[in-house]
């Protein structure tokens, strides 16, 4: 996104990067509860308890989820005053919040995802969410971005939005990525364990190996 973002100017770049550097930021959160997830995860599949390790796996879901929209919330809320507290440039400070609102929307499905990712790492389930996460981020995300970001190659004409959108078109298209980043692996966690498999011996679920 930064590469692509650089070919809009040196504000459009300070402003993506303000974006950028607190999506990083509000990311730290639902890392450390989902590293909590895996681990209590793995822990009940080690105790042959799979209802346990559905019910921890739902429970880091949900809480990450609850916590990601109050940050989101806060982050609108104070979109502007975040940006000043960056920049002083006004036109940095205007671009910014405008992307930070953006952000807030972002982070809401980024910790959605990271949650169940690593809920996944507790049941060896790896490579399917990276396929996921990679078709969401790159395929959707990225090539979306780009598309309404810097093309005019999706009319959007329609829902009232005129496209090249610049780098606020870039944020859409990576929430649209990982909304379905964190849609796959969510419906991928719910099948995975799925109270069917509580009903089977786990020993033999751990011989199907990481997918």
């Amino acid at each position: 996104m930064a590469l692509f973002v650089a070919r809009l100017g040196a504000v459009n770049s300070a402003a993506h990067q303000i974006a950028s550097n607190t999506a990083a930021v509000m990311f730290m959160l639902p890392l450390a509860l989902g590293n909590a997830v895996g681990v209590l995860v793995g822990q009940a599949i080690g105790a042959r308890n799979l209802a346990l390790a559905r019910s921890m796996g739902i429970t880091g879901i949900a809480l990450a989820l609850a916590l990601a929209v109050v940050a989101g919330a806060i982050l609108i809320a104070g979109a502007s005053a975040v940006a000043t507290f960056y920049s002083s440039d006004g036109a940095v400070q205007a671009l910014a919040a405008t992307l930070l609102v953006l952000v807030a929307g972002y982070h809401v499905f980024d910790a959605l995802q990271v949650v169940v990712v690593s809920a996944l790492r507790g049941y060896k389930r790896a490579v399917v969410p990276f396929l996921v996460s990679a078709f969401g981020l790159w395929g959707v995300g990225l090539a979306g971005g780009y598309a309404i970001g810097l093309t005019d190659a999706l009319d959007l004409s329609a829902i009232g939005v005129a496209t090249p959108m610049g780098t606020p078109g870039f944020w859409v298209g990576a929430i649209a990525g990982m909304l379905a980043s964190s849609a796959g692996t969510v419906i991928y966690f719910l099948a995975v364990s799925a109270p069917r498999h509580a009903r089977t011996d786990p020993r033999a679920q751990d011989a199907h190996g990481s997918l």
